[in-house]
């Protein structure tokens, strides 16, 4: 009796409920997770299509062949490189599309984001030249997400279910912990790499990195010219990254303060994208947040924002109706089966006929699925139950032994990668295979130890058999007209590139790791271009050259300097 009172102690009661807090997950932010993760990839797969030619076949600027000779691992696979023709790469992109919206709606959501996960590295892992970070922390998520239960609340997965049980909203893994843990690697690695003087003691990060013409927008080069506000933004920037993750797990009003950090967060990668055009990283970090919700958040905003929905103006509010209602006829959620009804009147006492006779007008049976699924305005922690399970105790999910042991295994090999990235710890050779066929491998080096000082902008001068020169970067941005050459630096670096992908390979390309590149791009050039000109248009040869600026203290720049990085004749 006294063990029994021992461990049902206050103190007991207390330490499990902030254990559950600190490192459990809310189902609605883990639902929320699943629609964010969903909507980024279906973003990051509009983004990519626009260079599917050119960034995904055989006749584009890597073909399978370079690909797996020169840059993949041997443990590294991509179901993109069975075929090198365009409808094949459009075909996997519909089908990561057309599963990332299952994804989004949660429909057999274990399954299909474990398919989103391979889709999304496959593709990825088709062109690496033109990732940025940001791709790397979409995987990770996508294969965190696969270990915890993105369809419990807000899914077509629980509106199918026949009399779907009343759930806790509290729900507590290793996964959990282990997502927590790899969005704060993600800061906490990236502070130890920040090692150089402009983060940690000139506070010159933020001036330098702004600097850099070919990602500053014009919000960032504007505030290059108050430099103490710069300095004030980097220190901030460099303590934020180190402190705020602890915000997170505060055990102190962890409700509140942990909905401040997120909120926080939120804002900072924002004013990132304002300031910077790294591609979709900002947007992935920012949203992935949501994730850390915690309960007490729902609590004060979802009957509100619930509530919103049924006090629209008719209206707005029919058409939403009836989308649903065709939704569901679609998917199979419209009219329960006779099975279903009649396991429904026994459950509660209920004939078909007094239901028929209460609810069976399209809004009700629209309303039903919507409690059903977890969409309940009158409930400020738990999903609405049938009546019968009214005075049922609310089930706290479980993750399986296993699925706790693999994230429990995961979550170590991560930490063991990242500590490779800042310190002289190495991982055992027979243990890399893992991280690289998985898509594990991870370095949060942004701007590290500081900001490139060196930017600049290209220029690719092309001879015409005619004798005219023409300027061959557009090309890059699928336009082959005959445009005037210019060695004048462009009042906006950032505009000459078609999007983050092209910028991110020409960066690539120009390190001398991989010179070895420039020739299939130079291919490219020579083919597309004569693909679509004749006779005096036939591109004889070109060069690619680099204009370097080196950045100096106080706004000043070196005279720009032509770097020839290649030279092609496009007949021999």
């Amino acid at each position: 009796m006294t063990d029994n009172k021992r461990k049902d102690s206050p103190l007991l009661r207390w330490g499990r409920a902030k254990v559950v807090e600190l490192f459990g997950a809310d189902l609605r932010s883990l639902a929320a997770f699943r629609i964010v993760l969903a909507l980024l990839v279906l973003a990051d797969l509009a983004g990519k299509s626009t260079d599917l030619y050119a960034h995904y076949t055989d006749r584009g600027v890597l073909p399978r062949s370079v690909l797996v000779e020169e840059l993949l691992t041997p443990w590294e696979f991509s179901l993109n490189l069975m075929n090198g023709e365009l409808f094949f790469q459009a075909l996997l992109f519909a089908v990561a599309a057309l599963v990332a919206l299952a994804l989004l709606v949660g429909y057999r959501t274990r399954l299909v984001i474990v398919v989103v996960w391979i889709l999304v590295l496959s593709i990825q892992l088709r062109n690496p030249l033109v990732l940025n970070i940001g791709d790397v922390l979409l995987h990770l998520l996508l294969f965190w997400g696969m270990f915890l239960p993105l369809g419990a609340y807000w899914s077509i997965d629980r509106a199918r279910m026949t009399a779907p049980p009343p759930l806790s909203m509290r729900f507590l893994s290793v996964a959990t912990f282990a997502l927590f843990a790899q969005i704060a690697f993600v800061y906490w690695f990236s502070v130890f790499l920040k090692s150089g003087p402009e983060w940690r003691v000139d506070g010159t990060a933020l001036y330098y990195a702004l600097s850099i013409d070919e990602i500053a927008t014009p919000i960032g080069a504007y505030l290059l010219d108050f430099p103490e506000l710069l300095k004030v933004l980097t220190f901030a920037a460099f303590w934020f990254e180190a402190v705020g993750p602890l915000l997170l797990f505060f055990p102190v009003l962890t409700g509140p303060v942990r909905t401040g950090a997120v909120l926080v967060f939120m804002g900072f990668h924002f004013g990132i994208w304002l300031m910077l055009d790294i591609g979709i990283f900002p947007w992935v970090a920012a949203f992935c947040m949501v994730c850390f919700l915690p309960s007490w958040f729902w609590e004060k905003t979802l009957p509100e924002v619930s509530g919103a929905f049924t006090k629209q103006p008719e209206i707005v509010r029919r058409p939403l109706l009836l989308l649903w209602s065709r939704f569901s006829a679609v998917v199979g959620l419209g009219e329960p089966s006779a099975a279903r009804k009649g396991a429904a009147e026994r459950e509660t006492g209920h004939s078909a006929a007094a239901a028929a006779a209460g609810s069976s007008t399209p809004a009700a049976l629209v309303a039903a699925r919507l409690r059903e699924a977890g969409f309940d305005a009158r409930s400020r922690t738990e999903p609405s139950t049938p009546p019968a399970r009214t005075n049922v105790a609310p089930t706290m999910l479980r993750s399986s032994v296993v699925i706790n042991l693999l994230a429990g295994f995961f979550l170590l090999y991560v930490f063991f990668w990242n500590l490779t990235t800042v310190s002289t710890f190495t991982m055992p050779a027979s243990a890399i295979p893992t991280g690289s066929f998985l898509g594990l491998g991870q370095g949060w080096g942004m701007f590290a130890p500081y900001p490139n000082k060196e930017g600049g902008w290209y220029v690719i001068p092309g001879n015409l058999r005619s004798g005219q020169q023409v300027d061959l970067m557009a090309v890059t941005r699928d336009d082959f007209s005959l445009h005037e050459m210019s060695w004048e630096k462009p009042r906006n670096v950032v505009g000459t590139y078609k999007n983050n992908h092209w910028r991110k390979y020409l960066e690539i390309i120009r390190a001398e790791e991989y010179a070895n590149q420039r020739l299939y791009f130079g291919s490219y050039i020579c083919r597309e271009w004569n693909a679509r000109h004749a006779d005096t248009n036939q591109l004889t040869d070109f060069q690619i050259t680099y204009m370097l600026e080196t950045t100096l203290p106080d706004n000043q720049s070196t005279t720009p300097e032509g770097v020839v990085l290649w030279e092609q004749n496009c007949f021999t």
